[in-house]
Parts: structure tokens; sequence; C-alpha cells
């Protein structure tokens, strides 16, 4: 699979819906084949899947032309092959992410059958069972549809290279860097993980492989440090998510953003960038704030620093190769293709650098794997897309937006906030960001703003899911590796990211943290206000700055905020002056706390 799809880089083997029929029978086979066993138990029913997968993708392969000129006026044997691809998918989805993404897709299928039975609003039209079914299987608008072209034709490449990264010895560097940012502060090992994660985050863009790679050091160090295994787990969950916003490789959901806002993908890393920045100096704050409430100790890890020079080529060269293509205006596939090229070559520099044949393919076969799963959830995600379009919910739904929020901007972007949250319950960022995308975003930009800004408040959401309880993926991972108990870690995990909530509002109050034109004093203004919000909110969900905040100076950070508020809801002169006076009570609070000290050391 790794072969075809890197070929198909530099050489059109196939046309776009047969490649992203090649693209989808890998990815379904790679999926079962993968479930074959679990654990010692050998599953045969995974063979049949396999079975119906070739044939299905087969016929799809040598009667295409077919299918082409009778797209929507299938005959019988179309429509059947059609119903046993859809099943399919479903069962690889649910195989790869668990069942909350099929059952909402078996309700949107359902929809699209049954709705015309439903009264008022989100009643349908009598649609033809034929054109229904067509449309959800082989007609090319469903399974084979927009979303899957993106997983084929970049995704999948981003997420391979991000397992070849993980084969090299590129994570020495990671580690050993992460050190020498955390060396002189209490807690060290805690902003070495925040560090790592984000380096690891910008070039793979998955929140479990993220947690998996550097939490297996970072972890046990912060618990030898004093961290509880709660807290340790909790601040690598939140590093790690915040890698799918970090450039320049963000998550998959940030090339589908770019697919649907018709943009150069390269446009949405450099929107990113400050951001990104923002999130780790905010979990950074969080780190410190914990480590001097606690009175850890300093960090006394060593520095292997000839490691640390010796691997640092493996990340430097390919992120260079990477960046220079994509600023040359390359598509994403060539530039992840010679980005994995420029990894490998660089491997054989020296010695020491070099991964074995095993460690190489273990690192392709983890990335294509990874790929597939994303593959199928595109797959599915076609088939919840062409029903809202088919049946006309596209359009009710963001309708109902407006209606519910009254016309009120800040009541919808909180209705698309609780959404995102709501559907981020065990699924993918991909699945919940395509969906709320889908349907919020447009009822955001009929409100008036900019497309940009409304899907980046979805993106948002979306990304930090895995970290939003009661089902939090990465800090069930995180907890796993901390030996923490679940929920805590959750609950602590949405603290330390707590930026990640904030942001998408502070973009929405400052466009110029996504790089949109601002006047030059309002968009200083709002960065050097965002920088306070973050750092007041982190102070508050800790509770402790220089030292613990006393009920006065509690209350007074909440008149700083509000006065922050009040900068962003007002205009010209009068916006100002909130900003002055929200600066000037964070200053009294900062000497405030400074004179209330007894000792205190970063």
């Amino acid at each position: 699979m790794v072969l075809y799809q890197f070929i198909s880089t530099q050489h059109i083997l196939l046309g776009s819906y047969q490649h992203q029929n090649a693209h989808l029978f890998f990815a379904l086979t790679l999926v079962f084949l993968s479930t074959l066993k679990k654990g010692a138990v050998f599953r045969p029913f995974m063979l049949i899947l396999i079975l119906a997968s070739i044939v299905c993708t087969g016929y799809v392969h040598f009667y295409f032309e077919e299918l082409l000129n009778r797209r929507m006026f299938n005959n019988l044997p179309d429509l059947i092959i059609g119903v046993i691809l859809v099943i399919v998918v479903l069962e690889a989805t649910r195989e790869s992410f668990g069942l909350v993404l099929p059952i909402l897709c078996m309700f949107f299928i359902a929809y699209g059958f049954f709705g015309h039975y439903l009264p008022g609003t989100f009643r349908t039209m009598d649609l033809p069972t034929g054109k229904l079914i067509a449309s959800l299987g082989i007609g090319f608008k469903g399974i084979y549809g927009k979303i899957l072209s993106v997983s084929a034709n970049v995704i999948f490449l981003f997420v391979v290279f991000g397992g070849v990264l993980q084969a090299s010895k590129a994570t020495s560097f990671f580690k050993e860097f992460g050190k020498l940012a955390g060396k002189r502060v209490r807690g060290g090992p805690a902003l070495s993980a925040v560090v790592t994660s984000s380096l690891i985050g910008s070039v793979t863009g998955s929140v479990g492989a993220n947690i998996v790679t550097s939490g297996s050091f970072t972890i046990p160090l912060m618990k030898k440090t004093g961290y509880s295994p709660e807290q340790a787990g909790a601040i690598e969950a939140a590093a790690s998510s915040g890698g799918q916003i970090m450039p320049p490789l963000m998550g998959a959901a940030a090339f589908l953003m770019a697919d649907m806002l018709n943009i150069p993908y390269l446009r949405i890393a450099a929107a990113a960038i400050i951001p990104a920045l923002l999130y780790y100096f905010s979990l950074g704050v969080y780190t410190v704030l914990q480590a001097n409430k606690a009175a850890l100790p300093r960090s006394k890890q060593k520095i292997d620093s000839k490691e640390m020079i010796q691997t640092a080529l493996l990340f430097f060269i390919p992120l260079v190769v990477l960046v220079v293509f994509l600023t040359q205006n390359y598509s994403p596939q060539t530039c992840v293709f010679w980005a994995s090229i420029s990894l490998i070559l660089a491997s054989f520099v020296r010695v020491r650098t070099r991964s074995s044949l095993r460690e190489w393919l273990r690192g392709f076969i983890k990335g294509a794997v990874a790929g597939s799963q994303i593959g199928v959830v595109c797959a599915c995600m076609g088939i919840i897309v062409s029903t809202l379009v088919f049946t006309g919910m596209g359009i009710k739904i963001p309708a109902a937006i407006e209606i519910w929020s009254h016309g009120s901007l800040l009541m919808s972007l909180l209705i698309c906030m609780v959404i995102s949250i709501f559907l981020g319950m065990g699924v993918s960022t991909v699945t919940i960001y395509l969906l709320v995308a889908m349907v919020a975003a447009p009822a955001l930009i009929r409100m008036g703003l900019d497309p940009l800004q409304a899907h980046f408040f979805v993106f948002f959401y979306a990304c930090f899911s895995f970290i939003t309880p009661p089902v939090a993926l990465g800090a069930l991972i995180a907890s796993g590796l901390a030996g923490g108990r679940y929920l805590s870690t959750a609950l602590e995990s949405s603290k330390a990211g707590l930026a990640g909530f904030a942001l998408p509002f502070l973009i929405i109050a400052n466009p110029i943290l996504i790089l949109q034109p601002q006047a030059p004093s309002t968009a200083l203004t709002g960065l050097v206000s965002s920088v306070l919000i973050l750092a007041l909110l982190e102070g508050l969900v800790v509770g402790f700055w220089i030292k613990k905040p006393d009920f006065y100076e509690v209350f007074l950070s909440f008149v700083c905020l509000a006065m922050f508020l009040g900068q962003f809801v007002s205009t010209g002169w009068q916006s100002f002056l909130w900003f002055t006076a929200g600066v000037t009570l964070f200053g009294t609070l900062i000497f405030k706390q400074w004179n209330r000290r007894k000792e205190f050391a970063m």
C-alpha cells in the first residue's frame, strides 16, 4: 500500500475515482488484516470481510466506465455491491474507532430512508430507494466522495511519514532537546514533556502516537520528580493533543479544512502558528505553576549533548524539505514524499542514526495501519456528508442554529462548542471536524464570521476532544501509561489544556491570531490580552501564581478578565481604555503577589 501511494505521488497510475477505489481496497484489507487476531483469538469472520472488500472494490475497478455512465441509475448488481460496501465500511470503522461513528452513520442513513415520515422542519422528500443507495455506495458521491479523495491523496502519506519518523532515531533528539528545555525550572520533566510533544506533534499530528512516543519517557520522569500519576498523564495528554494544531504538519483534519475552504494547506499552517504557540505557552505556565505550588525539586536530568546533536539532522532535514517544498507551492503529497525520502537518506549519514530494516518496516506498517484507519473513517464520513446533501439537512441545521441563537453570534458559538464537545465523545478529530464544519460552520459564516475563523473555531474543539471528559481518548492512553485514574486524569488534562477551549473564542475576538488583517494597534493589544488572559486562567485553575492567591486576589482576577472582555466587545478609544485598565490591574496583582512571597525561584 505504501509503495503504491508513494509511486502515485510521482506518476499518475489511475484516475481520480479509481485511485480512491485502490486506496479504499488497501485500507479495508489492512484494517481487517490487522484485526484478524484479537489477543490469542483468531477471527475467521475477518477473512469474509476481506473477501467482501476485494469483491466490492474489484467490481468498481473493472466496471468503472459502466458505473460512471449509469451514475444514479444503477442496476440491481450495482445496488447489491453498494449495500455490501456500505456494510463493510461501517464494520471497518467500528473495528478502528468503536461503535459511536457507525451508529451515527446508520442514524443518517435511516434519516435518508425514513425522513419523509417526520413532521415539521426536518421532514424530507420521499427519496427514491435506488438513487439513495447509489448516492451512499458506488454512485461516486458517498463513499467515493471528496473526503476519501483527501485521505487517498494527502492524509495517508502524512500519517505514514509520522510512522517513519518514529521508526528513525529522531526520537532521541526529541528526548534530549526536551530535557534541555526543562533543565532550569522546577518540575523540569513536565516542561520537557511539553516541548518534546510539541516537536513530535509538529511532524506527526497524531495524538495517540505522540502520547506513546514521548510519554514512555516523560511520564516516568514526571512521576519521579513528584507529580502525581494523574498530573503526569494529564500534562502528556494535553501536550500531545496540541500536536494537531502545531505546524508544519498538523492533524489530518487540517488537510480537510484546506480542501473545504479551497485554500492552500500552507495558509492553514501559517494561520495556526500563533494559536499553537499560545497553547504551548499556556500549558508551560500550568506546569511551572503546578511545580512551584507543590515545591517540587529542580530538574537533575542529564543531557546527552552528543546524542542530541547527532540526531538533530533527522528532525531538521525532513522539516526543512517539507517547508521549502510547501512554500514553493508543490502539492502536499509531493512534499511529504520527498520529506520521507530525505529522512531515510539522512539516517544513513552516521552509523549511530541508522535504523535496521526491521525498524523501518515497523514504522511503515504502523503508519499504514493508522492511515488506513483514517481512510475507512473518511469513507464512512462520505456516507454522512452525502446524506446531509441529499436530504437537505446540511441546509436545515445551520438555519436551525440561527433560530435557536436568536441571531446572537455569541449564542451560536456556544451552541457550536457544545455540539463539538458532545460529538467528540469517542470519535476521531476528523469525524468531529467534518460533522460540525458541515452543519454549524455555515451558520457562523452567515452571521458574519470569516470562513477561516469559523472553521478554526470548529477545528480547535475537534482537536481537544481528546482531553474532554467523559470520553477523553488521549487521557485514557496517558492514564494507562501513568498508572493513574482515568477520570481524574481526564479532568486534570482539561485544566492543563484550558487554552484549547479558550483560544477559539480569542480567535473570533482577535482575527490577528490567525493572521487575518487588523489595525496594528488593535492587533498588538489583542495579542497582549490573549497572553495575559491565558496566564490568568491557568493561575486560577491551578490556584497559584507566585503565592497562593487570597480571596481578594481571585476576585480581582475575575475583574481583570472582565476588563479584557470589555476590550473585545468595544471599539476605538473605549477598547483601548479597557485594555489599559486590564493590563494595569494584572500588573497590580503580580506586584501584590511578589510582595507576599517568602521564597520563590524559577
